[in-house]
């Protein structure tokens, strides 16, 4: 990637061309972000200026021990029609698949069978897709990315993301 902004925008726009690690990404995403035509495509204010790191949020380090499973459980299991899908990068350093698939399994709901049916994109695989019985609930690894999946696997997560709003991940 270089630093033409058409160079970074038809990058952005085309999921099937390959990104190559970038150290300095959150400036290339800022730059391209914060040009007009950027921000009248998707609906933000031209006085907004996009920065790489907000100091208006102040998060609480205690609160990375306060467990979001009920929320999901609130979720799943409420009367909201909802479609969820969980997708982990197996390469991730910072959230491990295996705690994603721990706290999920220990949600308690039954597995559609066949669990870890093989997900391929452009006949390769991909990742591995487990379902839930009676629930709108999926998971999906994705092979080879780390924790920012479509910034690793860009064709992958577009794909997942059309497959996501047809329904086909989920039981719904």
């Amino acid at each position: 990637m270089t630093s033409n902004n058409g160079d970074i925008k038809s990058t952005f726009l085309n999921p099937s061309k390959s990104l190559r690690y970038e150290p300095c990404i959150h400036d290339y995403t800022r730059l391209y972000l914060n040009q007009p035509t950027v921000k009248a495509a998707i609906h933000v204010k031209k006085d907004i200026t996009w920065m790489k790191c907000s100091e208006v949020l102040q998060y609480q380090y205690t609160d990375m021990d306060i467990s979001m499973v009920p929320i999901y459980q609130y979720l799943i299991d409420g009367e909201y029609e909802l479609d969820i899908l969980i997708f982990s990068g197996d390469d991730d350093s910072v959230c491990s698949t295996l705690g994603t698939q721990d706290w999920i399994w220990n949600l308690g709901y039954d597995v559609s069978e066949p669990a870890w049916q093989t997900y391929s994109v452009k006949n390769q695989p991909s990742g591995y897709l487990t379902k839930w019985k009676g629930k709108k609930l999926g998971f999906l690894t994705v092979h080879g990315a780390g924790h920012e999946v479509p910034l690793f696997k860009p064709d992958v997560a577009f794909t997942m993301f059309q497959d996501y709003l047809a329904g086909k991940l989920t039981n719904g």
